[in-house]
């Protein structure tokens, strides 16, 4: 078999692949016999059926099918010994219709080489890097919800404007009856004050959806198939009232939020705070980065596509026959998508950015435990470790979407360290109105 590379006038190449019989002669002539072995024609007992017969109904079929299996292999042969990086894949490129009566068949297919570019780290308006800061107003938000964290929970005799009332509903037709815990401060002001300000435990008092500032508020605490409760006044039976004193800014505390610190102060306690919700906000300042870098790239690196031929694979991959106005549509849609594709390849081909499938399952390892720690789990069992990273990586959606992420944090190292860029410090309603205002 023979492949000859011409340069087409599109900016891509013919690959001219002359098939002679030889090259497919002995696969064609195996396969018609396995299937006389298998083939079941009335008139013939299974395994006798003329050799004459058989090619007269499939040789035809058996022979194409067989060249496109060589055809697909000698392409891929020759594209990978040339050392050839193509644009999406070999197509079809036929100026007449292919006569597979022949012995030797001819057949043409066009690709397009990955256009040469370069990346410019040095951008003329270079990306900004947000730097997030807590501001006094969000530490003391957090400060004082470590105090109500750590606090104690003690016994009230009247509700008051931060207490939680526990109690139970009982419904009056059904006699089924629901426990309920009640925030006071969901009450309006003018009910609290009328019916619960001087309630105490034992005592009832008729709630509806009325009573609280959000009307939805009440229906949330009951589930679907306990609609009935919801229909009038209910009698609320009160049977706790508690509120949690918060726990006081002391070493105590300290210790306990902290235990590895050795903090003294509420000064250093509150700074403490200040850097834990900065480094929540490290993942918004990096995807900003990110995705500002990408945009810059797009835009200015000077990529020529070869428009024909990114139409024609456009089609290829459509299940539907598309029109000419869905073809532009999508091209216009795509070429944004492809620019980043061959980015993303050189970038990874420029700075020897390597994933093995034991880096992905490490990373997928963190990512299991990171969650876990969310949820209290700070210490895991090895082998219920390893058993879930196995049982995620094994989904193949789940290993290429964790694949990704980790590509992404190894080229955001790249933009950090190579592409020229200005750094910014503000608070998070400033990167919110900058993160999401186009004109910034």
């Amino acid at each position: 078999m023979k492949i000859i590379e011409k340069k087409s006038k599109k900016s891509t190449y013919i690959l001219d692949l002359i098939i002679e019989k030889k090259d497919y002669v002995e696969k064609v002539d195996s396969t018609l016999k396995n299937y006389r072995k298998k083939a079941n024609i009335p008139g013939f007992r299974k395994g006798n059926v003329p050799v004459g017969l058989i090619k007269k109904q499939y040789g035809m079929a058996v022979k194409v099918d067989e060249i496109n299996k060589i055809i697909q292999n000698e392409i891929s042969k020759y594209i990978s010994e040339n050392n050839i990086s193509i644009l999406g894949s070999p197509l079809p490129f036929e100026e007449h219709e292919v006569d597979w009566t022949k012995d030797e068949i001819n057949l043409k297919f066009e690709i397009a080489h990955k256009p040469q570019f370069k990346i410019n780290y040095k951008p003329k308006k270079p990306p900004i890097y947000y730097t997030i800061e807590a501001d006094n107003e969000m530490i003391s938000s957090q400060v004082k919800s470590i105090q109500n964290q750590y606090g104690k929970l003690i016994t009230l005799e009247f509700p008051e404007k931060e207490s939680t009332i526990l109690g139970k509903v009982i419904h009056v037709e059904s006699e089924n009856e629901k426990s309920l815990s009640l925030d006071s401060q969901k009450f309006k002001k003018g009910f609290f004050s009328k019916h619960l300000s001087k309630a105490k435990v034992g005592s009832s008092v008729k709630i509806n959806k009325k009573s609280f500032n959000d009307e939805q508020y009440l229906s949330s605490l009951f589930k679907n198939e306990e609609n009935e409760f919801l229909n009038g006044d209910l009698t609320f039976y009160i049977t706790e009232i508690s509120k949690k004193e918060k726990a006081e800014l002391a070493e105590e505390l300290y210790k306990r939020v902290y235990a590895d610190e050795d903090i003294k102060s509420q000064k250093e306690f509150k700074n403490k705070v200040k850097l834990d919700i900065e480094k929540q906000f490290i993942n918004q300042s990096d995807q900003k980065f990110f995705n500002d870098c990408v945009e810059i790239l797009i835009s200015n690196t000077k990529i020529e596509l070869p428009e024909h031929f990114v139409k024609k694979l456009i089609i290829a991959n459509q299940k539907e026959k598309v029109n000419e106005n869905d073809i532009e549509k999508e091209f216009s849609q795509s070429t944004k998508g492809i620019k980043y594709q061959l980015i993303e390849s050189k970038l990874i081909e420029e700075n020897n950015i390597d994933i093995s499938s034991d880096a992905v399952k490490d990373y997928a390892k963190e990512m299991v435990k990171k969650q876990m720690a969310m949820y209290g789990q700070n210490k895991v069992d090895d082998e219920e470790l390893n058993s879930i990273v196995q049982r995620v990586t094994s989904n193949q959606d789940e290993l290429k979407r964790i694949y990704s992420m980790l590509l992404n944090e190894k080229i955001l190292n790249v933009f950090k360290n190579k592409m020229t860029k200005k750094e910014s410090k503000v608070d998070y309603k400033k990167f919110i109105e900058t993160a999401y205002d186009k004109n910034v």
